[in-house]
């Protein structure tokens, strides 16, 4: 059973996102420096010790990993940055399965990150399948002052079934619990409307054993229209589902932010509306920058993963080094493991169908 880490080691996918090489590796220094967790950056040698030889370092906190080079040279475009997470993630993942490594941060596509640690990661006993996950912004929740929320699964692919869902409830309720510290997080379940026999056979499934879930808060359904109004901490979805609605989130926010830049130039009097509005707009900027957040968790793994935005920048790293660390002093893994072990919700039986003066009747 694994146990708190008391110094972490964390492995980080350095060729990944906007800011490879350079701001990964200044943020992989300095978090080293600071004794947040000792890093081991995998990547291009010669590239990634050239960026080392810019910022200061400590040599006992930070080791280099050669990774083998990619068919498509360079970091300078997705598809290139593509080609290199699949030959450095699996060098990363092996050192995280073989215990050099704690946990792994990256900024590879999410659909890649999925794709290699299904072929190079250990699942979680009673797991199935992997979740990924996202963050997004709520209105204040009734369970604490964090203003995000749990979105899962985010993969893109379709869960195969009920049980599928319920897992990733446990999971992200979990996690919720041991990161964020709420006692009890809410639960919800993202269907077509707020009624339990609403949605796809399986949502209305695990809706019923969500209910009978022992040492699990489940609140119901809820619709994607209600998710930024708070009424849960965890939303469970559909892969394909939660990958749509996790984009249109980040785009309408993004919109909003970005309009209200555009007023902000353009006219005196929606200038003088929006410094009405400025705490607001500032704080949708604030919880909806994935700077500010680092990464979210690939959910079902023996092993931490956190998969950061590709457009990260320095800070995010340095935030996701944090995270990372917080989630194996506090022993992550281990309650995951746990919580993945505890008893299943019976399945509900099918109701008998006889025959009653020439009618067939549901029930007994």
């Amino acid at each position: 059973m694994p146990r708190p880490v008391l110094k972490p080691s964390v492995v980080v996918d350095a060729c990944s996102g906007s800011a490879a090489p350079g701001g990964i590796v200044a943020a992989a220094a300095r978090m080293a420096r600071l004794g947040v967790a000792r890093v081991v950056l995998v990547g291009d040698l010669p590239l990634l010790q050239a960026q080392l030889n810019l910022v200061p370092y400590d040599p006992m906190t930070l080791r280099l990993v050669a990774a083998p080079a990619p068919q498509v040279p360079g970091l300078s475009d997705p598809r290139s940055q593509a080609a290199h997470a699949r030959v450095v993630l699996p060098v990363a993942m092996a050192l995280l399965r073989d215990g050099e490594a704690d946990a792994l941060i990256t900024a590879a596509p999410q659909d890649i990150v999925y794709e290699m640690a299904q072929l190079h990661l250990p699942r979680l006993p009673g797991c199935e399948t992997m979740a990924s996950a996202a963050v997004f912004p709520t209105v204040a929740r009734s369970s604490g002052k964090d203003p995000l929320a749990l979105l899962l699964d985010v993969s893109g692919l379709r869960a195969r079934t009920a049980e599928d869902l319920v897992a990733f409830a446990r999971l992200g309720s979990t996690y919720s619990r041991v990161v964020t510290g709420i006692s009890e997080p809410a639960v919800a379940l993202l269907s077509t409307g707020l009624d339990a026999a609403a949605g796809p056979p399986e949502v209305i499934a695990a809706h019923a054993r969500l209910r009978e879930l022992p040492g699990l808060r489940f609140v119901g359904n809820v619709r994607a229209v209600d998710l930024s109004r708070g009424f849960a901490d965890v939303v469970v979805a559909d892969g394909l589902q939660g990958h749509t609605v996790r984009g249109l989130l980040e785009g309408l926010t993004t919109l909003t932010v970005e309009a209200a830049r555009y007023a902000w130039k353009t006219k005196l009097t929606w200038r003088i509306g929006l410094r009405l509005l400025a705490k607001g707009v500032s704080m949708l900027r604030k919880v909806s920058e994935f700077n500010e957040y680092g990464g979210a968790p690939t959910l079902g793994l023996q092993h931490l993963v956190l998969v950061a935005n590709p457009d990260s920048r320095q800070v995010a790293f340095e935030n996701a080094l944090k995270l990372a660390a917080r989630c194996l002093h506090r022993d992550l893994q281990g309650e995951l493991a746990k919580a993945m072990q505890l008893p299943q919700a019976p399945a509900p039986q099918p109701q008998r169908r006889k025959a009653r003066a020439g009618r067939e009747v549901i029930g007994g």
